[in-house]
């Protein structure tokens, strides 16, 4: 890939794939280092100097202006971030940013009928190319790192359980244990069973999702637990 342009925001910009060119790439995408996609339009290529429109954006975007499905001013406006403008001048890039030349009514801006007027198989290499790399997903290996460590202590057996359970909750803040635990698992402590019985400020916990769900086999002479509650209608057992 060839260099382009280097953005304070998004780092060295890479030209990609060229989708439309006449003696010079005229509609064309970039990536960054993080694999970030960016459209980009020239608007201006004359003794003046050169002039191009830049946007962050996504494969399917792309994708939808590559079937005409979108216009490329629609792509631009609609389905991009940062309104970049670089202008090459002497021997230099200069970078701007939601500038003039992004108003509704700029010279610049392609046209409201811009479509790509592909014909029929035209780009269906680049389709499947930007079509693929909707399924890369990039993780912080840091973050995920302490419920990673957390689930993997779990997932040991039922020795562990109840020191796991603090060390998952520490990882990812708050935990709730679905009342059908009880029954089959050893835990030491205090259990809440039922978290919207116990606070008032959560009344309807079909809104909330469950953090941890699994079951577990003990026997029956290993179960001890205390459920405590100030509705009469649980259960005391011991």
């Amino acid at each position: 890939m060839k260099e382009f342009v280097k953005l304070d925001k998004y780092g060295q910009l890479y030209i990609d794939r060229v989708l439309f060119e006449s003696y010079f790439p005229v509609i064309f995408t970039c990536v960054n280092d993080k694999k970030d996609i960016f459209i980009g339009v020239c608007c201006q290529n004359n003794e003046k100097g050169c002039k191009w429109l830049l946007g962050k954006t996504n494969g399917i975007s792309i994708v939808r202006m590559l079937r005409d499905e979108i216009t490329i001013r629609q792509l631009l406006l609609e389905c991009s971030s940062g309104k970049i403008s670089v202008d090459y001048v002497q021997n230099r890039y200069i970078v701007a940013y939601d500038n003039s030349d992004w108003d509704e009514k700029s010279p610049y801006l392609p046209k409201e009928d811009s479509y790509m007027y592909a014909e029929d198989g035209e780009f269906e290499e680049e389709i499947n190319y930007f079509s693929s790399m909707e399924y890369y997903v990039h993780y912080n290996g840091e973050c995920y790192k302490p419920i990673a460590e957390a689930m993997g202590t779990i997932n040991k057996g039922i020795e562990p359980m109840a020191d796991a359970l603090a060390v998952f909750a520490s990882a990812i803040g708050n935990i709730s244990i679905s009342s059908e635990v009880v029954s089959t698992l050893r835990v030491f402590g205090e259990l809440c069973t039922n978290f919207a019985a116990n606070t008032g400020k959560y009344s309807n916990e079909e809104q909330y999702k469950l953090v941890f769900n699994s079951t577990f086999s003990v026997s029956p002479k290993d179960l001890g637990m205390e459920l405590g509650s100030e509705d009469d209608n649980y259960i005391n057992a011991a």
